[in-house]
C-alpha cells in the first residue's frame, strides 16, 4: 500500500466509544410488552447498560421519551435521572426521572413532576 492509499484508509476510519448502535430490547410480563430503543447505547456490566440519544419506551398504552436511562436486562428494569415525557391517549406526565420495576406493571416518575390530564366533556 502507498503513502497515499494509507494515508486515505486512516482518514476513513472512525473509532466509536458506542458499543450498540441503535440498540432495541423488550420488558416482557405476561399481560402485555415494552419496547426500548436509542441511538446508542454502552455497557456498564454484564447486564446493565446505558441507553443515550432519543431513548423511547413503547408499549400499547403508553410511550416514555428520555435521553439517559439504565437498562437491565436481567431484572428487565429502568431507571432514568433526566427529563422524560411520558404520553398516554388521557395523561402527560413530564418528571424529572423515572423507574420501571416489577417488570414493567410499576413506573415511579420523581423529581419536580408535571401531570395533565385530558378528558373530552360529554
Amino acid at each position: 500500500m502507498s503513502s497515499s492509499e494509507n494515508k486515505l484508509t486512516k482518514q476513513n476510519l472512525k473509532v466509536s466509544n458506542v458499543d450498540i448502535t441503535e440498540p432495541k430490547f423488550a420488558i416482557s410480563n405476561s399481560s402485555k410488552q415494552i419496547f426500548v430503543t436509542a441511538r446508542e447505547g454502552n455497557y456498564l456490566s454484564e447486564n446493565n447498560i446505558l441507553l443515550r440519544n432519543n431513548v423511547k419506551f413503547t408499549s400499547e398504552d403508553f410511550t416514555i421519551e428520555t435521553d439517559n436511562v439504565t437498562f437491565n436486562r436481567k431484572n428487565q428494569t429502568a431507571h432514568s435521572k433526566n427529563k422524560s415525557l411520558f404520553k398516554s391517549k388521557k395523561t402527560l406526565i413530564l418528571s424529572e426521572g423515572f423507574d420501571i420495576f416489577d417488570n414493567g406493571n410499576k413506573i415511579n416518575f420523581y423529581g419536580n413532576s408535571k401531570v395533565i390530564l385530558k378528558w373530552k366533556k360529554q
